[in-house]
């Protein structure tokens, strides 16, 4: 069996054991039958469709060369079949629809591996009558369709498709919403000839945009009743807030105002963590110092203000445009100051193997590999072709993924910081960026192999190293732009602040759009604020903090405690979540 059948066998069995009848499915029993028919269904589908296109032409020699050639091998599972087509070469006009019909549709791949896919599922007598055909909303069948496309365009080396990209599978029942995925061979007609990849989606791509909550009951959420919401005490001065995150212990959060003050609230719960339910104190130490970023030479508002938190949470590596300062989270005191612009540093990230050891970014396009301990730039990475505004590292792939106002992705070797992968945010034409120096930011998912791709335009999930794009989701354009995202701590949802005020939750493997939280819900008297940056708990999966544009910081959870932001579809709809995409909560 080949390597492409294996990983399809292991796709489908994982879904099945996973998603459907963990106690029924048995891989030694089924894994062998469901290869078999992967190769010959799929191989037969192909064929079958090559020689129904050649008599269509009225090419006959084309028709019969596959008909000995390829189909005959088919006849001992189907003689009849084979005999009925066989017949086909004396008819007259091919082209009347009802000659066709019982062979299926001779212009689309879709109908081909929707078809294979429920013959593999209902083959084996385990399942049959004890399940409907998935709705393919699991990421893993997804990944096996777009596997199967790019086998066909393998095998018959011309396919004869371009169909527009938001209706690929537009007209089947079992998908619910628009979404698209593309193999290489149907954008050979609509390459650039200036060869930028930018506007080109990868093989993998799928859409999500406005209209997919048609499907699925979307939860609004606009009133103050619906959930829980906590406005953090605050004495200091209603400025902008442009960086939040929670500890890594989950029990202060941390906020970064456009005047460079930290602010850093504090629980004093049971569990030591923070809730909606108990308000924080505003910690300040008894000398009432600030941790105040160094702005002495720095023109704000051209700024990119930046921080990184230690593993430890014991101290604070943060820049507002001008020196990096490294302060003690205890006692709020500036450790050192270093790194003095130009070039100023745009983003920063801890390594995670050693405190000592950060990547930074700067407006200059480069990356710094720098060692604070030693005062050191141990690596100088070039590769973006303007500022660099995203870091995130993988311990599993042992890597670097950084972003820039490029909307390029970039992948590094942690071993010798040599580029593995490139590759361009896909903005499709009329969502273009409102802005040239529009911020991309990184963050991978906890299995450290999916990235989190935030743009003003979209979020967007990618798989590393090779960075293929596997989905996209676009906010609808009268809510306005993506100003931040985040995973849950769990990477079941993704949280996403939107500029009219509004929060989206999305689920992580679809990013179907589960539920919207309007501004009325949270800051019903004041309309005209959006939250700017969004951070998640990093043990509550349904508990996040945003911080806005009048300085107020919120931390909101669903309305009751353990309660999630998921609700399900209607059974009868016939779509549904599956397993791990329907959990919500903790």
């Amino acid at each position: 069996m080949s390597s492409l059948n294996r990983e399809a066998v292991f796709l489908i069995l994982q879904f099945l054991d996973e998603e459907i009848f963990k106690d029924t499915v048995h891989k030694s029993q089924v894994g062998e039958r469901v290869g078999v028919l992967l190769q010959y269904e799929i191989f037969f589908e192909i064929r079958k469709q090559k020689y129904l296109e050649a008599l269509d032409r009225h090419d006959r020699a084309k028709a019969v060369e596959i008909l000995v050639k390829d189909l005959k091998e088919f006849s001992k599972f189907n003689e009849g079949i084979f005999k009925e087509m066989t017949l086909l070469l004396n008819l007259g006009n091919f082209r009347e629809k009802e000659q066709l019909s019982k062979y299926g549709d001779t212009k689309s791949a879709r109908a081909i591996v929707l078809a294979v896919l429920k013959k593999l599922i209902e083959a084996n007598p385990l399942f049959r009558d004890k399940l409907q055909f998935p709705t393919l909303k699991n990421l893993r069948l997804r990944t096996l369709i777009n596997q199967s496309l790019n086998w066909q365009h393998h095998l018959c080396k011309r396919p004869r498709l371009n169909p527009d990209i938001r209706t690929l599978f537009a007209d089947h029942t079992c998908l619910e919403s628009p979404c698209a995925y593309l193999p290489v061979a149907i954008l050979a007609d609509s390459i650039p000839k200036n060869g930028d990849s930018r506007s080109l989606p990868d093989a993998k791509l799928k859409y999500y945009d406005e209209e997919i909550s048609k499907a699925w009951k979307l939860t609004e959420l606009n009133k103050p009743s619906q959930l829980r919401s906590l406005r953090l005490p605050d004495c200091h001065l209603p400025v902008r807030i442009i960086g939040l995150t929670y500890t890594h212990m989950g029990g202060a959060i941390l906020a970064l105002a456009f005047n460079a003050v930290h602010k850093l609230w504090k629980w004093q719960t049971s569990d030591g963590k923070a809730t909606s339910s108990v308000p924080p104190q505003l910690w300040q130490p008894p000398n009432g110092i600030l941790m105040t970023n160094d702005i002495s030479d720095t023109r704000l508002e051209r700024a990119v203000p930046c921080f990184a938190l230690s593993k430890n949470d014991s101290y604070l590596l943060s820049t507002s445009g001008g020196k990096f300062s490294l302060f003690n989270i205890t006692t709020f005191k500036t450790m050192t100051t270093f790194m003095s612009p130009p070039p100023a540093a745009t983003s920063v990230a801890f390594h995670p193997n050693d405190n000592n050891i950060v990547a930074i970014g700067f407006d200059d396009y480069s990356i710094h590999i720098y060692n604070i301990r030693i005062d050191e730039v141990k690596s100088e990475l070039k590769g973006h072709q303007n500022r660099v505004t995203g870091l995130t590292f993988s311990n599993v792939l042992n890597v670097l993924v950084s972003s820039g106002a490029d909307v390029q992705l970039c992948v590094w070797s942690m071993d010798g910081w040599e580029m593995h992968t490139r590759k361009f945010l896909y903005i499709p034409h009329g969502r273009e960026s409102s802005s040239p120096l529009a911020p991309t930011g990184v963050q991978f998912h906890q299995d450290q192999i999916h990235v989190l791709a935030v743009h003003e335009t979209q979020i967007a999930i990618y798989e590393a190293p090779r960075l293929d794009c596997l989905m996209q989701w676009f906010p609808p354009e009268s809510s306005g732009t993506v100003t931040d995202a985040t995973y849950s701590c769990d990477g079941q949802l993704i949280y996403a602040s939107i500029k009219d005020g509004s929060v989206c939750v999305l689920t992580a493997t679809t990013l179907q759009l589960r539920s919207r939280i309007t501004p009325a819900a949270y800051i019903p008297l004041n309309p005209r604020v959006y939250p700017v940056v969004i951070a998640a708990h990093p043990s509550e999966p349904n508990q996040f903090a945003i911080g806005l544009t009048d300085g107020g910081v919120h931390v909101i959870e669903p309305p009751e405690s353990g309660g999630s932001w998921c609700v399900a579809p209607p059974l009868e709809s016939g779509v549904g979540p599956s397993v791990n995409s329907a959990a919500g909560s903790g």
